[in-house]
Formats: C-alpha cells, structure tokens, sequence
C-alpha cells in the first residue's frame, strides 16, 4: 500500500478521465519509404521517452490516477506485414504500463510507422507534437550519430491552467443547445473490459488544388476553414440523417494561445474546451450562411470566454456522475493544418493519418455521437476521416459533394 501511495503523480482531472474507461490511446501514422534503419528509430524513441517522462508513466483506472514509472519502459515494436494496412499491434498497449508505445509494420522498401500515446495525457496537439519530435530525433541521429535529449516536466490537466489564469466555471457550458431532451442513461452495470479495438477511420482526400479553392472559398467570405468545412460536414450529415430535426454539433477547441499565457503544445495534456451549434437545415440554402453562423458563434463563446471555462462543467456530460446527455450529437474533430515531418535524406513520408485504439473498452459512461468527423490538412491535402454513422463510405460521399459545391464556387487561378 506504501508503495502505491509513492507511485501516485496526482489524480486525474474530470478533462483526462473521461478518456480512461476505454483506455483510448489516440494514434499518429504515416507510411514511409527508402531506407529506415529501425536500430536507430529504436533508440530515437527512447531518446523520446526521456524527454517526456510521460510516456513512461502509468495510469490507475480506479480511481482515476496518473502513476509515476516501473520498469523498463516499452521498447518499438516491429513486425512484418502490409505497411498500407493499419492494423492492431501484435502485443497489447497497457496503460497500467506505459502510456506511449510505438508500432512499425515494414515489408521490402516501405514502412508503417504508429505512435500511440494514452488520450487522457496527449490530445491531438500534443500526441502530434511528440510523433514531430521522434522524426527529428531519428533525423538527428541519422545525420549526426547522436540526438539531442531534453527532459520535459510532465503536462498539467487544462483544469489547473485554467486556475493559473484565474478563470472560473460560468453560469453556462455553452453546450446547453445541443443537450439531448432525454436524460443520460443510469451507468453501466459490470466492469468486464472488451478485446483490444482499432478505430480506422474511412477517408476522403481532396488534392491540393481542391483545398486551395476551398481556403480561397473561406477567405474571400471572410469566415473560416473551419465554419466552411463545419457546415458541409453538417449539411451531409443532415441530408443522410435517419430522422428530421435540428443537428446538434459539438467539437473541440485548441485553448494553448487562449489563456493569457501561451501553454506548450507538450504542456498541457487535453487543452481543448468544447463549443457547440444546434442548426435546422435547410439544404436549399446557401451553405456560405451556415459557415457565417458557425464561425459568428465560436468567435462569440471564445470572446465571451464561454469555451475557455467549458471544461469546468465536463462532470456534468461525463462520467458516472453526469446529469445532462449528448447523445446523438455531431461529433468534429479539427486539427488543422499539420506541418512536414522532418526526416534524413532517402526517406519520404507518403501518407499521415489518424486512428485510435481501446486498450480495453467497456460500456460508455459518456455521450454517444452519432457520427465523428475528424478533420486536418496534410501536405496540402484537406482529409475528412469518418467514423460511425452506419455507412461511413456513404457519409463520406456526402461530404464530398458537399465540398465539391464550394469548390466549384472558386473560378480556376490562370
């Protein structure tokens, strides 16, 4: 019992615990090819390791606590398969044993390269900001014989930001428009985990010239890419959805350059608060309106500071404890434009996705979206990942129609 108290870190605010009945380890992959020399991608992760400590770090699921270090720390895990695939390591990810674990698939000149690192300490930002920092640190060792190691303080829950800077929960959430009219189901009865479970989202990719049409689209009308692509993802959504009536949308918001000092990308863990928009839609309309109220209405709740103190009234939708549902809500995930990785001479990045892994999903004791939309930008292609929804490839043809109307909307550049 002594030992276990030394091995505590801190409790786990309601922001990463919410993460930690499943065990979601959310994933950062791309597919490489020439020459990766996988003796020193090993020792550049565990170059990785030190510097963020985290990685190494455990989590007890009840209560909800972050635990400090035991033993070795997991090594990369290779095995030979189709790179193409993105399939369930060979051995499973433990978060009562790490929480950082990386898994590389190769077969003749090419390479599937996974980072997992445990959602309730690493949300997209700071997950992306690690798998950056192996490709320099194998860059480095490639190129000089030696990395550079850093070691970084563990990240703090945004609750504890949020105290820093002197904000208070407010008299509303923001989500109070999306609140199903149900009440949330009573807890799910029995702990018995589930098999380990990979969540691949179906993609569409537009190429360059489509997503500089559609960027053009948002800057011309002066709202964001964001709105732009919020408002077709909810327009295909409603065109497919199983029954009429307003849609109710919920998606994160990045809040490191939004709390007076900037916050890290590594120094925070879940810094995203939550806005939300529920819309009747009318599919005859003009999707530039819907755009304009989706950009209005985070540029008002971020000015209102009404996202910022989101995250103070999580107990509410999350956990055993809550009192309000989400369910049948729009999930969406935007993480924005992702910049080059950087890696040696001989070496080139093909692809980068996103995927998730339960390390042991049980019943939810959260809201169930009805669709998730996961967003982001890479080598200037604009990626719309879909999970859920009942057809994911249907949805995703939805969608981009939907994007295609706006594109087409941009007159052609020369």
């Amino acid at each position: 019992m002594l030992r276990e108290r030394v091995d505590v870190v801190r409790e786990l605010a309601p922001s990463e615990e919410r993460f930690v009945r499943h065990g979601t380890f959310t994933g950062r992959s791309v597919l490489v090819s020439g020459a990766l020399d996988i003796r020193v991608l090993r020792r550049a992760f565990g170059d990785l390791q030190t510097s963020y400590p985290v990685l190494r770090c455990r989590i007890a699921a009840d209560p909800a606590r972050l635990l400090g270090p035991r033993g070795r720390a997991p090594r990369l895990r290779l095995a030979t398969g189709d790179p193409a695939a993105v399939a369930l390591p060979r051995r499973a990810l433990r978060p009562d044993r790490a929480l950082g674990y990386l898994d590389v698939v190769r077969d003749r000149g090419t390479a599937r390269v996974t980072l997992y690192v445990h959602h309730a300490v690493a949300d997209a930002g700071h997950c992306l900001a690690l798998f950056a920092r192996l490709w320099e640190l194998y860059t480095e060792r490639v190129e000089c014989g030696r990395a550079t190691v850093v070691e970084h303080p563990l990240p703090l829950p945004l609750e504890q930001h949020l105290l820093d800077s002197g904000l208070s929960r407010a008299g509303v959430s923001g989500l109070e428009d999306v609140i199903a009219p149900e009440p949330p189901p009573p807890p799910p009865a029995g702990h018995t985990p589930g098999p380990q479970a990979l969540a691949r989202p179906y993609r569409l990719v537009l190429d360059p010239a489509a997503t500089a049409r559609l960027t053009g689209f948002a800057r011309a009308h002066g709202v964001s890419m964001n709105g732009v692509v919020t408002a077709a993802l909810l327009r295909a959504f409603a065109e497919l959805a199983p029954a009429p009536g307003p849609v109710r949308c919920v998606y994160p918001v990045d809040l490191r350059g939004r709390l007076g000092k900037r916050v890290t990308p590594v120094g925070g863990t879940n810094m995203a608060g939550l806005t939300a928009i529920a819309a009747e839609i009318d599919r005859a309309d003009d999707p530039l309106e819907l755009a304009q109220r989706v950009t209005n209405t985070l540029r008002h709740d971020l000015a209102e500071g009404i996202v910022q103190q989101s995250v103070l009234h999580f107990p509410d939708f999350y956990g055993e404890r809550r009192v309000h549902s989400l369910a049948g809500h729009v999930a969406i995930t935007n993480t924005g434009a992702v910049a080059p990785f950087t890696v040696p001479a001989g070496l080139r990045v093909l692809d980068y996705e996103i995927v998730y892994l339960s390390a042991h999903p049980r019943p939810s004791a959260g809201a169930s979206a009805a669709v998730t939309f996961l967003v982001y930008t890479y080598a200037g292609r604009l990626s719309v990942g879909v999970l859920g929804g009942g057809d994911p490839e249907r949805m995703a043809a939805a969608v981009r129609a939907e994007l295609d109307l706006l594109v087409e909307r941009v007159p052609v550049a020369g």
